[in-house]
C-alpha cells in the first residue's frame, strides 16, 4: 500500500519531511522562476501563434501538476520554445477554423493521454534509445526557425503566411524597405537591455526588466498610436476552465503531431531532470515522468493552456535558486497566477517587438555550441543523427522531423548491434592461448577458431554467417571452434544458425565445438 501511494503521489516523501527552511527556500526559488518565466511564457505563446495569455495559462496549472506527479525535485513544467514551434506546425492546417482554441486544447489532451498510457505501460526506458543528438539537432534547428519567424515582428512588417523558412527569409528581405523604425528600435532596445542585465548579474530577470521598460515607453510616449503593435488585453482572472473540441476527424489529424509532442516532451523533461540529478544524486523515474508530464498536459487541456514540457531554463533557475522540493515548481505556478491577477491590465502596453527581441536571444541560446562540438567529435553515428535531425527540422513538418530523428537514432543503433565483431583467431606457439590473425598471415589448415562479440539474435545472424564465410574462404577444416564467451544473448534464429553450421561441418566429416 505504501509503495502504491508513493507511485500515485511521488511528492509525498518530500512533503512528509517538509521543514520551515525548505518552505522558505522553495518560495524564493518559485518567485525567482516566476519572474523569469513571465516574459518567456508570453513570448513562447507567440511562437505557437497564440495570444500571449495562453502562454501564461500554460505555466500555472501544468506547473503544479508536473511538480506533484513527476519524479524530479527541480523540474519546472510549462510551455517551451521547441514544443511551441511544433504546436505551430501541427496547427497550421487549422488556421482560420471556427473553434481553433478548442482544437489546441484537444491537442493538449491527446498529448497528455499518450504520455500517461506510455507511463502506465512502463515504456519510460524506451526514451533511452533516443540519442541525445536528436534533441541537440532538433533544438538547434528549432532555434533557427524561431529566429527566422520573429524577424517580421522585430522589423514591424507583415509577410504572407508560409511554413517554409527560406520563403519567410525572402519575404522579410522584400519587406525591409517597409521597416517600422519605432518597432525595430524597441526590439533592439530590448535585446540590449537583456544582454546588459545579464552582464551585470545572471540572477537578475533581464527579460522581465526589458519588458517592463519597453512597455513603460509605449505607455508614456503613446507609441501604440504610432503603429507599434502591443500584446493587448489580458483578462485579470483565473485561467478559464475549457473543454477540448472532441471531433473524431480532428483527433485523426492531430494524432501524429500529438505523438511527436508527447515523445519530444518527455525526452526534454528527462534530459533536463537527469542533467540536474547528476549534481543532486536524485534517481529519476522515466515512467513516472511520463505520467507527470501527461497530467500536466491534461491540466493544460482543461485550464486554457497548450502542450508543454519541462523547461531547461526554468528548471536550471529553480535549481540554482536553491529549491529543495517539487513544491518550488508548484509555487512558481502560484506566483504567475498572482502576477496575472495583479498586473494583467498593464500587459496591454508590452510591445510585440520586445517579445520578438527576447525570442531572438532565446533562439541564439538554443544552438548549444558545446554539445554540437561534442557530438561531432564523438562518433559518426552522433554526427549523422544530429545532421539529419537538424536538416529535417528545417525542411520538413516539425512533427515528422521529430520522428525522423528518433527513427534514424534507433536505426543506427540497431545497425550497430546487428553487426557484431567476428574475430578469426589462431593459437600462440609458446602459450596455450589464442590471438587474432594478422592480415596476410597463414592459418592452420586443420583448425579454424572464431570468436563472436555481440548478440547472436535474428538481426545479427546474416552478418555473422557472412563474416564466417568470408574469413573461412571456403576451407573445410577438420575442426571448427566457435568461441561464444562474448555473446550476451542468443535467440531461436541464432540457434538455427548454429544448427546449420553443425550440419555443414558434419557434412564433410568435420566437427564443431562451442
Amino acid at each position: 500500500m505504501e509503495l502504491l501511494t508513493q507511485r500515485l503521489f511521488p511528492s509525498l516523501p518530500f512533503l512528509r519531511s517538509y521543514s520551515p527552511s525548505s518552505l522558505r527556500l522553495d518560495l524564493v526559488a518559485g518567485l525567482t522562476v516566476a519572474l523569469m518565466a513571465l516574459p518567456q511564457a508570453m513570448a513562447y505563446a507567440l511562437i505557437a501563434g497564440l495570444d500571449p495569455k495562453y502562454g501564461l495559462y500554460a505555466c500555472i496549472v501544468p506547473a503544479v501538476l508536473g511538480a506533484l506527479f513527476g519524479s524530479s525535485a527541480h523540474l519546472v513544467t510549462g510551455c517551451t520554445n521547441a514544443i511551441s514551434l511544433v504546436v505551430l506546425s501541427t496547427m497550421g492546417r487549422f488556421q482560420g477554423s471556427g473553434d481553433f482554441m478548442g482544437l489546441i486544447f484537444l491537442l493538449a489532451l491527446l498529448v497528455g493521454v499518450i504520455q500517461i498510457v506510455f507511463g502506465l505501460a512502463r515504456m519510460g526506458n524506451l526514451i533511452n534509445f533516443v540519442s541525445h543528438s536528436v534533441l541537440i539537432g532538433f533544438t538547434a534547428g528549432a532555434g533557427v526557425l524561431i529566429a527566422v519567424n520573429q524577424l517580421k515582428n522585430l522589423f514591424g512588417v507583415s509577410i504572407p503566411q508560409t511554413h517554409h523558412f527560406w520563403e519567410v527569409i525572402l519575404h522579410t528581405v522584400e519587406k525591409l524597405p517597409d521597416t517600422h523604425w519605432p518597432t525595430l528600435g524597441l526590439g533592439l532596445f530590448t535585446i540590449a537591455v537583456v544582454l546588459g542585465v545579464q552582464k551585470i548579474s545572471a540572477k537578475l530577470p533581464g527579460p522581465l526588466i526589458a519588458m517592463v521598460v519597453s512597455g513603460g515607453a509605449v505607455y508614456a510616449l503613446g507609441l501604440g498610436e504610432h503603429g507599434v503593435r502591443a500584446v493587448g488585453e489580458i483578462p485579470q482572472s483565473l485561467p478559464p476552465v475549457q473543454l477540448p473540441l472532441m471531433e473524431m476527424g480532428a483527433i485523426r489529424q492531430l494524432a501524429p503531431g500529438a505523438l511527436a509532442i508527447a515523445i519530444l516532451g518527455v525526452v526534454e523533461a528527462l534530459s533536463i531532470s537527469k542533467a540536474i540529478a547528476t549534481q543532486t544524486k536524485q534517481k529519476i523515474d522515466g515512467n513516472q515522468e511520463f505520467i507527470g508530464q501527461g497530467l500536466s498536459n491534461l491540466g493544460a487541456a482543461f485550464f486554457s493552456g497548450y502542450p508543454g514540457s519541462g523547461s531547461f531554463t526554468k528548471s536550471a533557475v529553480n535549481f540554482r535558486a536553491g529549491a529543495r522540493t517539487p513544491m518550488a515548481a508548484a509555487y512558481s505556478g502560484g506566483f504567475i497566477l498572482l502576477m496575472l491577477l495583479v498586473f494583467a491590465p498593464w500587459a496591454r502596453y508590452i510591445p510585440i517587438a520586445s517579445l520578438a527581441g527576447i525570442l531572438l536571444i532565446v533562439a541564439y541560446n538554443m544552438v548549444d555550441k558545446d554539445h554540437l562540438k561534442l557530438a561531432f567529435q564523438a562518433t559518426r553515428t552522433d554526427q549523422r543523427v544530429l545532421v539529419f535531425t537538424f536538416l529535417a527540422t528545417l525542411f520538413l513538418e516539425l512533427e515528422f522531423a521529430v520522428f525522423v530523428g528518433v527513427f534514424i537514432s534507433i536505426l543506427l543503433f540497431v545497425r550497430k548491434v546487428s553487426t557484431p565483431e567476428v574475430e578469426h583467431l589462431i593459437p600462440r606457439r609458446s602459450h596455450l592461448k589464442v590471438r587474432a590473425v594478422r592480415p596476410g598471415e597463414a592459418t592452420c589448415p586443420q583448425v579454424s577458431i572464431f570468436q563472436v562479440k555481440g548478440g547472436f539474435f535474428f538481426g545479427a545472424v546474416s552478418s555473422i554467417e557472412e563474416a564466417l564465410e568470408q574469413a573461412n574462404e571456403g576451407k573445410h577444416t577438420q575442426i571448427f571452434v566457435l568461441r561464444m564467451k562474448s555473446v550476451p544473448m542468443i535467440d531461436a534464429t541464432g540457434i538455427m544458425l548454429l544448427e546449420s553450421l553443425l550440419e555443414h561441418h558434419r557434412g564433410y566429416g568435420g566437427v564443431m565445438y562451442l
